[in-house]
């Protein structure tokens, strides 16, 4: 059996990607007609990484012991290693066991004293070259700090603009109030639960917890110190510096007030836009259990306005699960979608841009250094022509620039592409969910559903609920409820046609979910709110 390893790092090249690693370590089994299996590191690991630390190196290792692998396949050295302790390690065992080891295709010779030179020469210059790398980086890094730039994400209440540190004007507020909370005596459990009872969510929807309120109490950047490397460097601050020092100094008084935890469930966290502001949609719950809503979180703070109106936790959670769900709707619409659509030719005209600019970003890259040859075997160079050389290098790495973000922005849409189809997609929404669990609900809309757009029409008085799914190019599933929440009706995907057609008999033929209607609703009633949906709704969002 042949072991394909692939890894790929932060700083690797676009060239060097799992999918190309995958690609070449197949074509190199289907040439020597070995039967293969991958183990897939994943991205984001570096080479410098010891073994333990490398999932799939580690179970090769352990496979490889066990003589199921009898041969290795890596695209070059440094997706083994960028540590010379990893090499000297993986060799050996390899050696001991018999294994075959090829890099780049080209078998490793154990008895070769050339080969293990070799081997051991690459593998301490992609040691150097690891080494070097990260010491021109943590000095980049800290001529960045020290110019006030961001090189990675920024803590909580900053953001970036232009690449340098500033303040985020909204999560400064919550900040604020959490040094204003702790000081007047709130444990750092008891401002976690306040915060996510009222929807505050920190960084990528998380919720807050007592050791994220108390590291950010602690964190010097507030005050406007920078931590970097054990250096503080300057920055704006949120927090007075005596404030600051007063709140951490009253930190360990709040220790025993924490107040009572409160763990609510909200089948939709995370999932829900306000289509009025923008922001977050967040459950609130009362103790009565009457009116529990999801409400735009503006309504945490007087100064920013958005006159959204929440919508009953009941109602939606019922309509997302009973209506798309278990009457298997999304099913419908997803099977509708790959009927309609030629997936594989969108791919194919992916790749094809991006070959192309690929192609270009090389190109350009030669011209670049073109230029650069001229400009240095003239003798005559003056001011002017130094001027018309960094004008044109100027311009042709902007393009590059441009041409790298189409083609990532093409990647991204690949993935999405090449998921449609997919038949484990199929398979969820296949499956009979005869009375599921909350978190098994909770896992299977967050895996189809990208988000919920909840919009409010005061001059209807009714409220328009975009559903938009995971899938690329799947279409936006709408319903519009009347403020009395009784029932909702789909609008979406209708013609003039439809429009005129006969009055149909029954709830089933028009899709409509309801808790408590016996009216009838026809055809004309959802492609009037449809139309008005395209012309009012849909353009703000």
């Amino acid at each position: 059996m042949l072991a394909i390893y692939t890894r790929l790092s932060k700083e690797d090249n676009v060239s060097t990607s799992i999918a190309n690693q995958t690609r070449e370590g197949k074509e190199f089994a289907l040439k020597n007609n070995l039967k293969y299996t991958i183990y897939n590191e994943g991205e984001g690991i570096s080479g410098g990484a010891e073994i333990k630390d490398r999932p799939q190196l580690n179970r090769l290792l352990l496979d490889i012991r066990n003589g199921d692998i009898k041969a290795i396949w890596f695209r070059n050295q440094n997706r083994l290693e960028r540590n010379s302790a990893t090499y000297v390690i993986f060799i050996s065992e390899a050696k001991k066991y018999n294994v075959d080891v090829y890099f780049n295709d080209k078998l490793h010779n154990f008895d070769n004293p050339s080969d293990n030179l070799l081997g051991n020469i690459t593998s301490a210059v992609n040691q150097y070259q690891r080494d070097l790398q990260a010491s021109q980086t943590k000095r980049t890094l800290k001529d960045n700090v020290r110019d006030g730039k961001v090189w990675s994400v920024v803590a909580y209440g900053y953001k970036s603009d232009n690449g340098y540190l500033a303040i985020d004007k909204e999560e400064a507020i919550v900040v604020r109030d959490i040094f204003k909370m702790s000081l007047s005596g709130k444990g750092t459990d008891s401002i976690a639960n306040d915060l996510n009872d009222k929807g505050v969510s920190s960084r990528k929807g998380k919720l807050f917890r007592g050791k994220t309120i108390q590291g950010m109490i602690k964190n010097t950047i507030y005050k406007g110190k920078r931590l970097y490397s054990n250096e503080y460097y300057d920055c704006p601050n949120i927090i007075e510096p005596d404030l600051w020092q007063k709140v951490n100094d009253n930190l360990k008084n709040n220790r025993n007030n924490s107040g009572k935890k409160v763990d609510h469930k909200y089948l939709l966290k995370g999932l829900l836009k306000c289509g009025e502001c923008g922001r977050n949609y967040y459950g609130r719950k009362r103790l009565s259990g009457k009116d529990n809503s999801y409400i735009c979180s503006s309504k945490r703070y007087k100064e920013l306005t958005c006159c959204n109106k929440g919508i009953l936790i009941p109602f939606l959670d019922e309509l997302i699960w009973s209506q798309l769900f278990s009457k298997k709707l999304f099913l419908k619409a997803y099977q509708d979608f790959i009927a309609n659509n030629d997936n594989d030719l969108i791919v194919s005209r992916i790749k094809k841009e991006n070959n192309v600019i690929k192609k270009t970003i090389s190109s350009n890259k030669k011209k670049i250094n073109k230029l650069l040859d001229n400009f240095i075997d003239n003798e005559n160079t003056n001011e002017n022509i130094i001027n018309q050389v960094k004008s044109k290098i100027y311009s042709i790495v902007n393009d590059n620039t441009s041409l790298k973000e189409i083609r990532n922005n093409n990647l991204e849409d690949l993935k999405q592409f090449e998921k449609a189809g997919d038949t484990s997609i199929e398979e969820i929404l296949n499956r009979n969910y005869s009375n599921p669990s909350f978190n098994v609900k909770k896992e299977v809309i967050n895996s189809i559903v990208n988000n919920i757009i909840i919009t409010f029409d005061k001059s209807e008085g009714v409220y328009f609920i975009e559903i938009t799914p995971k899938i690329k190019g799947m279409e936006t599933i709408v319903y519009v409820a009347p403020f009395s929440k009784k029932y909702a009706i789909e609008i979406n995907r209708l013609t003039t046609e439809d429009a005129l057609s006969v009055k149909k008999e029954t709830y089933a033929d028009i899709n409509v979910f309801q808790f408590n209607i016996n009216d009838e609703v026809d055809v004309k009633i959802r492609f009037d709110y449809y139309n008005y949906y395209l012309k009012n709704i849909k353009k703000k969002n």
